[in-house]
């Protein structure tokens, strides 16, 4: 009964929460931020699971392929998401935590050509898969990326 009561470290119960879960960069030594990246990833999973976005998304993440398919997600209204009380912009979120881990901001980011649903774009969807952007260095090119499409 005793072993019962030692706090053990959380997993997911979610195979797919799990697997998404592997794909993480960049490994956090803050136990409230690896919280946030589940609950970041968990939502999104209850976002894609009604449709095969879920299954492009692990494709995507397994094999770094960036023609892979959009995964989209409804943007809201102000455009960003909310993952416990904390407002950010969908797309960052999720390359900052399966491909660059040190992104600080949406200027550091262009689309891919092929990328149907950029976030500059503002249509009813945002892409969020992260083998859909590239990194720059200067942030005033992915304006320009983005505007000439």
């Amino acid at each position: 009964m005793v072993g019962s009561l030692i706090h053990r470290p959380s997993s997911p119960t979610n195979p797919a929460v799990r697997r998404l879960l592997s794909y993480l960069k960049g490994g956090s030594t803050d136990k409230e931020d690896d919280k946030w990246r589940e609950k970041a990833v968990k939502s999104l999973v209850k976002k894609l699971k009604k449709s095969k976005m879920l299954d492009e998304l692990e494709k995507a993440l397994s094999t770094a392929d960036t023609h892979t398919e959009c995964i989209t997600i409804l943007r809201s209204l102000d455009g960003r998401l909310q993952v416990s009380q904390r407002k950010c912009v969908p797309h960052v979120v999720y390359c900052r935590m399966w491909r660059f881990p040190g992104l600080q901001s949406h200027h550091q980011l262009r689309p891919v050509a092929h990328c149907k649903y950029p976030f500059a774009r503002k249509l009813d969807q945002v892409c969020v898969n992260p083998y859909h952007f590239d990194l720059v260095d200067d942030p005033t090119a992915s304006m320009s990326a983005v505007i000439a499409v």
